[in-house]
């Protein structure tokens, strides 16, 4: 919420991956990794966005919003 709101940090998208990395593979529920792979996706393949995102509190499109509600 932090970096959508456009507060965050550059650790925020770190720690989103490290602990989404904890989470895989580590618990009896599946929904753990089910939320922790599309996470770590979007970080290694869009980091420079989330990173933008974070340097500028803002998309770097104009008019983008998040469609994580």
């Amino acid at each position: 919420e932090r970096i959508e709101d456009g507060k965050g940090e550059m650790v925020d998208v770190e720690t989103l991956d490290r602990v989404a990395g904890m989470m895989m593979g580590r618990t009896i529920c599946v929904l753990a990794d089910a939320a922790a792979m599309p996470v770590r996706s979007f970080i290694a393949k869009f980091r420079d966005e989330f990173e933008s995102h974070v340097r500028y509190g803002r998309c770097a499109v104009a008019g983008a919003r998040s469609a994580v509600l």
